[in-house]
This record gives structure tokens, C-alpha cells and sequence, in this order.
């Protein structure tokens, strides 16, 4: 996750120091971990109780650890001051957020490269010595990836890490699903089940929406500033979108809290009300925030048109199911927002200076 904002507290060598460092200190850890829980033991690399799981968790507690130091860390020397107005609670709830979502990602990564390599090497088996090391250099890695992204995160990092997160749960739900034919239903099918595969879709929809809502003071910083350059008052209609956009969130881990399974109406109702904050949420930017691009708003035009023709091929043509429409919303919703987090970092830079007459 690049930085934008000048003046950041720390130097890139400062950083990667620091990021090096973390990751010395999880691999002597994991290692010395995996061969004391695994000492005298021949296990494999892959499965339940296997030196792949048992890195995977070390991966993501030792990288949501990295990251919220390294986050914690910046912010007091003056990185991203900006969030210093916002409420204590709601900065402690985005590091929470931010920290279980490279916590559920690296967990899915390293889950799935001990996969592979299983297939690869099919009936081998470590000791807690090799195994150490090999869990010690997953690990570490991940340690090192977060401390880095802890320290620089800006808008576009955040929106990718939702959509990863999302991404990645559902598809290692998809592969692991006991029921071969969930997508004969739809998506909420696969938190429906018991066992890793609803695991992983709920908890990918629950860490997803509540990044989401730390992106919605983020999306909010850039659209502020590039309204400021422009000349015009953004506290009013900056604090509704950033509501907007962190209510999305918000109904996204309702989704994954509250099951298709559990209770049908409360479900339904949170994604339904995603949609409909969504068409709000770019009402009000398409007709509040001066100086939006035209492609943008072309773009979201024909996303819009997109989603309501995945509908009319689910109903009436039925062309496909529920899951295809729900694939086809899904992919064009994530497409718009990568592009809403490009478009406003744009936008932040655009214009003239905040402090410049204006003509």
C-alpha cells in the first residue's frame, strides 16, 4: 500500500527496517513454536493438524500484530494525521478491521500454498525441525508484508484488501463446500453449511464490511480534499457519504453475522439494503461533489445498466440462477469501486491548491 500524503514520519529504510525486523522476530517464534508443538512427530504439510494449519495461524496472528504496530506506530509520528478528529472508538474498531483483514488474509494464503505444495509432493511428511523452518519462512514473510502495509495505508490499499478478503473467503469456501451443488441457490448457500466452509464465507463478509467501513473515512479524507481545492465546503456532504459508505459495510457484516439460514427476513434485508445505500451513496456523489470526472460517471452508468441486466437474464429470461446474477453484480460492484478509489485519489490531488485564491 503506497503513501501518498508528504511528509510521512518515518523514512523508507526506517520502514523496511522495521518490517525486516518483525519478520526475524515471527520467524524465530513460529519456529521454535512448530517444534515444540510438533516435536517427535512426522506430519504433513497440508490438512488438519498439519505444519501448513498450524502456520497459517501463526501467519495471521504474528502479521494482524505486525500490522497494527506498524499502523499504531506511524500514526504517532504524524502519518495520516487527519485521523486524529475521528472518535477514539471508531480508530480503534479501523485497526481492528484492518488488522483481521490481513489476519484472514494471510491465513487463506498460507492455507492455500501448503495445498499446493501437498499436491506437489504428495505423501511427504516433515519433522518439527524442517517443519519449523518452513513455518517460520511463512510467517515471517506475512509479518513482513503487514509491517509495511501497516505503515503506508491509503484508500486504495484498504479497497483492496476488502475485495481480497472477499475474494479469497469465498473461493477456499467454494473449494471445501460439502455441497457440490450450492450455486444451484446462491452464494449465501456456502454460510449456510457447517464447518470451514461457512467459517470462511461469513467471516470473509464480516472482516470484509468492516474494512469497508474503515475505506469510508479514507474515501471520505480524499473526496474532502479535492473539494477544498476546488473551493467549496465538503464538511456537510463529505460527513454523509462517509455514513453512506460505512453503512455498506456495516449491512455487509450483518450479512455474514446473520445466516440466509438463521433468519431469512434479517439477511435478505442487509444485503437488499446494500444495494439500496449504494444507489444513494452515488446519487448524492454524482450530485454533490463538484468536478467528478465524466468517464467516472460514464462508468457508473454502465454499471448500473450491468446490474440491471444480470437481473433481467435471472428474472424473467432465465438465462441463469440467482448465484450467476449475484457473480455478475458482484464482479461489476468490485470493478466500480477499484475505480472509485483510483477516481478520488485523483480527485484529491486535482484542482487548485486548498489555501489558493480561486478565480
Amino acid at each position: 500500500m503506497a503513501e501518498r500524503r508528504a511528509g510521512a514520519a518515518s523514512r523508507p529504510e526506517q520502514l523496511e527496517s522495521r518490517a525486516t525486523f518483525s519478520a526475524i522476530a515471527v520467524f524465530v517464534a513460529t519456529g521454535v513454536a512448530t517444534a515444540i508443538v510438533f516435536s517427535g512427530r512426522h506430519v504433513p504439510l497440508a490438512g488438519p493438524g498439519s505444519i501448513g494449519a498450524f502456520a497459517a495461524w501463526c501467519a495471521a496472528g504474528f502479521g494482524a500484530v505486525a500490522f497494527a504496530a506498524s499502523f499504531i506506530v506511524e500514526m504517532r509520528r504524524g502519518h495520516a494525521a487527519w485521523r486524529l478528529v475521528l472518535p477514539v472508538i471508531k480508530r480503534v474498531i479501523d485497526i481492528v478491521a484492518m488488522s483481521l483483514g490481513m489476519a484472514m488474509l494471510g491465513y487463506l494464503l498460507v492455507t492455500a500454498i501448503a495445498h499446493m505444495f501437498q499436491l506437489g509432493f504428495r505423501g511427504m511428511v516433515v519433522d518439527a525441525y524442517g517443519g519449523g523452518l518452513l513455518a517460520g519462512a511463512a510467517a515471517a514473510a506475512l509479518a513482513y508484508i503487514a509491517s509495511l502495509a501497516g505503515a503506508r495505508v491509503t484508500t486504495e490499499g484498504l479497497a483492496g484488501l476488502a475485495v481480497l478478503v472477499l475474494f479469497s473467503g469465498t473461493m477456499a469456501s467454494m473449494l471445501v463446500s460439502a455441497d457440490e451443488t450450492w450455486w444451484q441457490f446462491h452464494f449465501s448457500q456456502l454460510g449456510n453449511t457447517t464447518g470451514a466452509t461457512a467459517n470462511r464465507f461469513n467471516f470473509a463478509l464480516i472482516i470484509a464490511g468492516l474494512v469497508i467501513t474503515a475505506l469510508a473515512n479514507y474515501l471520505g479524507h480524499d473526496i474532502e480534499q479535492g473539494m477544498r481545492r476546488r473551493g467549496r465546503e465538503p464538511e456537510r456532504v463529505v460527513r454523509l457519504l462517509s455514513w453512506l459508505f460505512a453503512v455498506i459495510g456495516l449491512l455487509m457484516a450483518v450479512v455474514g453475522l446473520v445466516p440466509d439460514a438463521v433468519n431469512f427476513t434479517v439477511h435478505v434485508g442487509a444485503a437488499s439494503g446494500m444495494v439500496v445505500v449504494f444507489a444513494v451513496f452515488v446519487g448524492v456523489m454524482l450530485r454533490r461533489v463538484p468536478g467528478v470526472p465524466r468517464d467516472f460517471i460514464v462508468f457508473t452508468g454502465l454499471v448500473v445498466v450491468g446490474i440491471a441486466v444480470a437481473i433481467v437474464l435471472w428474472i424473467p429470461i432465465g438465462y441463469f440462477n440467482l448465484t450467476g446474477m449475484e457473480f455478475m453484480s458482484a464482479g461489476l460492484l468490485f470493478a466500480w469501486l477499484m475505480v472509485l478509489v483510483r477516481m478520488t485519489r485523483a480527485y484529491a490531488a486535482g484542482g487548485a491548491e486548498p489555501d489558493a485564491p480561486q478565480a
